[in-house]
């Protein structure tokens, strides 16, 4: 499909970093942040289908996709900050997956003012950092996947990530829709990156985690219910800990429920922007 006429692309300037932006349509800001395991390009079922009524943006963090990773103090709530306001927008409902979801939340704890509404999808938090929180899924994945990155194997430590992540740790690829798997697959090979784990940001202090009732931003939060364990378990917890906010289920989807069922997914965003009036 050609772009938009409205549609426009560069870099927009955070620090040193440049971040690459897309932004087409018109309206109210409607910000897609995504997950750790992919790029901006996760967003392609929703970039242009919800052009028709709003501004979307999308963006690749520092070190995904087209932007760019470089040493010196940073954070990715600052990043999103300098999108927006690169892009003169002031406020905008934000859409975060996964790492996205976490960036979403410190970003709406710092800039509450800026946030119409917050849809976390997937999401992690700031400082849940515990391992006697972790399920016994997770510390199993975990502890091999560590083993195979302190022994070399960078296509085997790549290859686990992926089951984990883009199948969930509980599917076999044959339940799998294979366009679907493809598409994810390549997005998380092209991305995946053991350099990136140097360059850590500067965190909200305090983090996020004791810190889910100050949110007045209305918001969902959507679950795959293939995701992990412990991102199940995390989402009731968003949920019940975010003054109004409402857990939503989806079915036959791991970690990128956008992607995977993006028909019911652009179904229950739709109702989200619409019920707010």
């Amino acid at each position: 499909m050609a772009p938009r006429a409205d549609f426009v692309s560069g870099y927009a300037p955070s620090g040193e970093a440049k971040i690459y932006f897309e932004s087409t349509g018109a309206g109210p800001a409607l910000v897609f942040v995504h997950a750790g395991v992919s790029d901006s390009r996760m967003w392609d079922p929703q970039f242009e289908f919800f052009a028709a009524r709003f501004r979307v943006v999308r963006y690749d963090h520092r070190g995904f996709g087209k932007s760019t990773l470089i040493d010196g103090p940073y954070t990715l709530r600052g990043d999103l900050l300098n999108v927006l306001a690169h892009l003169g927008i002031a406020t905008a409902t934000i859409v975060g997956c996964s790492m996205g979801g976490a960036i979403a939340i410190d970003f709406t704890l710092e800039h509450p003012e800026v946030v119409a509404g917050l849809v976390l999808v997937g999401s992690g938090v700031s400082g849940l950092n515990d391992p006697k929180e972790l399920s016994e899924e997770a510390l199993k994945h975990w502890a091999a996947y560590l083993s195979m990155v302190q022994k070399g194997d960078v296509d085997g430590a790549r290859a686990m990530d992926a089951k984990y992540w883009i199948d969930g740790p509980r599917r076999d690829a044959a339940q799998i829709d294979p366009v679907y798997r493809e598409r994810a697959l390549m997005l998380h090979r092209q991305n995946f990156s053991l350099e990136r784990d140097a360059h850590q940001e500067q965190p909200l202090t305090p983090p996020a985690i004791g810190r889910l009732g100050e949110i007045s931003a209305r918001t969902i939060v959507v679950i795959g219910d293939n995701d992990s364990q412990d991102l199940i378990k995390l989402a009731s917890k968003l949920a019940g800990e975010i003054p109004g906010a409402r857990l939503i289920t989806i079915a036959e989807a791991a970690h990128l429920p956008s992607l995977e069922r993006p028909e019911l997914f652009n179904r229950i965003l739709t109702e989200f922007l619409d019920s707010s009036g």
